[in-house]
Formats: C-alpha cells, structure tokens, sequence
C-alpha cells in the first residue's frame, strides 16, 4: 500500500504568486510545459483566461475555469531553470 500526501494550497493568499508561476512556465525561457491537444479544455482555459486589476483570474471571462486551477496548482511545485 503506498502512502499519499495532501499538500495545502492557499489560493486566498497564493493566487497572484501561483498564476505568474504559471504564466512564467509557459511563456518564458522558450516555456516549460507541452500541452498535448487533446487537453482541449485546458487550451480552451488558457487562451480565454482573463487577469482582472487586481491580478486574480476573472472566472466570469474563463471557461473551464476548474481546468485552469487545477493545473496552475499542478505547476506549483515545478522550478524554472
């Protein structure tokens, strides 16, 4: 039987580091992450996903907004080099 570990993360506090985390994994240093295309609803979440003023994604102007939180929390422990 193997053991699973729950991480906490704390979008009321991590949002804006967890979102630029994302941004930088995939649009800088030629991105870190592939995407296969059939996660279509992942792209589609990436393509429509909108940052309000106060630099937290605008669930309104996001489809599949779910898709979108569960794979920024995905990259959180991914280190850019």
């Amino acid at each position: 039987m193997q053991n699973m570990f729950v991480l906490r993360i704390y979008f009321s506090k991590e949002h804006k580091n967890i979102l630029a985390h994302c941004k930088e994994m995939l649009e800088y240093r030629n991105g870190n992450v592939a995407i296969h295309p059939r996660h279509s609803k992942l792209i589609t979440s990436l393509t429509t996903a909108v940052r309000n003023r106060e630099g937290v994604v605008d669930k309104e102007a996001t489809s599949h907004d779910d898709v979108l939180d569960a794979f920024r929390m995905s990259l959180q422990y991914w280190v850019t080099n």
